[in-house]
């Protein structure tokens, strides 16, 4: 059994939400404890409700105090002797978290990839491995951690029952090309691309991004040979390309839904969108829900499905299927 350490934080900032997600994984993953909140910003929103004056710190049955910050000093100068052994950098410490999630990753894609016709249709067969492969600690999700889910900041970007649900119906799919437009990390790219790719060994799965932050490309395509990394490229070097399956996750505005929409999407015999009820991005002309709700009306007389676990409030996965 792994080491689960009781940890204090140290100078960690509200504003500081990707150090905050950092520490609810490792939380809700049972590998730390947090016992204490140092060196906080008293005018800032409590975070784990166990602030602590740095006396009542130390004297803490601490195994570590992790710093939220680029250095260890100068603030560790203030720590007293017997706290600077103990003290590391919040950074590098998730550091071997990452490495065995994105391990882990790779042997879990292995899997989907060899899975018999009986396992892969098995949802608790499918979602036990989609959980173990991890997802993303959005702050809605890491808050009220759903048992079994792993999450980490290198996982799939989606609310897990519906990407599992997806990815149920996904697994049945047989395709010749496919395309992807918006990939970050690669997370839910690559299970995606490895559903497909066992249904058919000789398809294609372009990863189209205006920035490579790839986890794990090389080893992944050592288990998938379809994928091929079109980076820095959008849906404009594609306009008008046709393809079996297209997903679409990239530019959330209004105007970047439907210019994607319209360079390939529409041209797609499944064109899937994500964040079809992400309110956040309504701001930007109405982002990704209007851009949804518009092309649902065009595209009425094809099937279309949802999968949503908060309807019409967050995120969301929508289908468009010509019949």
């Amino acid at each position: 059994m792994r080491q689960m350490y009781r940890i204090e934080t140290y100078g960690l900032r509200y504003a500081d939400f990707a150090r905050q997600r950092e520490l609810f994984a490792l939380r809700d993953n049972g590998d730390i404890e947090i016992i204490g909140e140092l060196g906080y910003d008293p005018v800032d929103e409590e975070i784990f409700y166990c602030r602590k004056s740095m006396q009542e710190g130390v004297n803490l049955p601490y195994d570590k105090i992790l710093v939220c910050g680029d250095s260890l000093r100068p603030v560790t100068d203030s720590f007293p002797a017997n706290a600077w052994n103990k003290t590391e950098l919040l950074d590098d410490f998730v550091k071997p978290y990452h490495v065995e999630t994105e391990r882990q990753q790779v042997t879990i894609l292995r899997e989907l990839v060899e899975a018999s016709d009986e396992e892969i249709s098995n949802r608790d067969w499918l979602s036990s491995r989609l959980y173990r492969y991890g997802f993303f600690p959005f702050f809605k999700l890491a808050k009220n951690p759903q048992a079994g889910v792993h999450f980490s900041t290198s996982g799939i970007l989606q609310v897990p029952d519906e990407f599992v649900d997806f990815c149920l119906a996904l697994s049945k799919v047989k395709c010749e090309k496919a395309i992807e437009i918006g990939v970050a990390r690669g997370g839910s790219s690559y299970v995606m691309a490895a559903l497909l790719y066992r249904n058919n060994p000789n398809m294609t799965y372009k990863m189209v991004d205006i920035v490579d932050n790839l986890v794990h490309f090389e080893e992944t395509r050592g288990i998938i040979p379809s994928l091929e990394k079109c980076i820095p490229h959008t849906s404009e070097d594609f306009k008008g390309q046709q393809y079996d399956f297209c997903f679409i996750d990239a530019d959330h505005s209004y105007e970047g839904v439907m210019a994607d929409w319209q360079n390939v999407g529409r041209y797609a015999k499944m064109c899937v969108f994500h964040d079809i009820y992400a309110h956040e991005y309504d701001a930007e002309n109405g982002g990704t829900v209007r851009g949804w709700q518009e092309i649902k009306a065009e595209m009425s007389g094809s099937t279309i499905r949802e999968y949503t676990k908060y309807p019409d409030k967050w995120m969301g996965i929508g289908v468009v299927e010509h019949d």
